[in-house]
């Protein structure tokens, strides 16, 4: 029995190591301090990037709770595989290098450290996390675009087939899930990721729509008629689901697909 263990867990990060890496983060700030987070989260993640490129985030967002579960954000930075998100830097490190190089003066610098101590605390004062690895060869993104510096709305689902069953059920998911998302036309984004540690649901997707009436559009145009046997056959092997609605707030990204050096706030 160890042997097969320890056989998976190699066959696991091995799969993991040229895929990318996401870090998820739960987060229960005080909704009484949410707006000052969200400035406080822009001016620490600018700060982090205005540095050196080593072991950087490729990607770095952030959601605001909307209905679901108790967290008030999600944030979520993106990895090109396993090894620069075990390798990334300390993020207090990078921001304090950062900030004694900046032009300002010494009590403007010593004030943005100790706010640092405030944002910090409103990040792990009880917050989770998880690492996920994405299926990049699944990912769907609209060839409009999408225009980053906009809110939208953002379904996470989650799926909790076993280990051995997760590849039967995403063959289904493709055809039964994804596809018609696509055709449809209300879905702007699809990015499925893998559970890698912590502890979650081993098949997770998280469908970007531009507004909760295109959320509602794409819910009614699924809520009718009887399920297949293949859809019968994915719902027993997703064992359990949840669902979280979450608003997007803002990234390091563009609407052309390319990373900045300034977290951008969505209006």
């Amino acid at each position: 029995m160890k042997k097969l263990t320890l056989l998976l867990l190699l066959m696991i990060s091995t799969s993991s190591i040229a895929q990318q890496v996401h870090s998820f983060y739960y987060l229960k700030v005080p909704r009484s301090q949410a707006s000052d987070f969200i400035q406080l989260h822009k001016t620490y993640t600018d700060i982090y990037l205005m540095g050196s490129e080593e072991n950087k985030w490729t990607s770095t967002w952030l959601f605001t709770h909307t209905y679901g579960s108790d967290f008030t954000f999600q944030v979520i930075e993106t990895f090109p595989d396993v090894v620069a998100q075990a390798s990334a830097v300390n993020p207090r490190d990078e921001v304090f290098k950062n900030i004694d190089a900046m032009d300002a003066t010494d009590e403007e610098k010593e004030n943005l450290k100790k706010g640092w101590g405030k944002y910090l605390r409103l990040f792990i004062e009880d917050h989770s996390d998880e690492v996920r690895v994405a299926f990049n060869d699944d990912f769907y993104i609209t060839d409009k675009g999408i225009d980053f510096t906009k809110k939208h709305t953002v379904v996470f689902s989650k799926f909790n087939p076993s280990w051995w069953d997760r590849s039967s059920f995403m063959t289904l998911w493709r055809e039964i899930s994804r596809q018609p998302a696509i055709d449809q036309g209300y879905v702007k984004a699809i990015v499925p990721t893998g559970h890698y540690s912590g502890s979650s649901y081993t098949f997770q997707t998280a469908l970007w729509y531009k507004s909760l009436k295109d959320l509602a559009k794409d819910h009614d145009a699924n809520a009718s008629g009887e399920m297949s046997d293949k859809e019968k056959e994915m719902w027993d092997l997703a064992r359990s689901h949840t669902d979280e609605v979450l608003t997007y707030v803002g990234s390091n990204w563009e609407a052309v697909g390319k990373p900045t050096k300034q977290f951008i706030i969505a209006e």
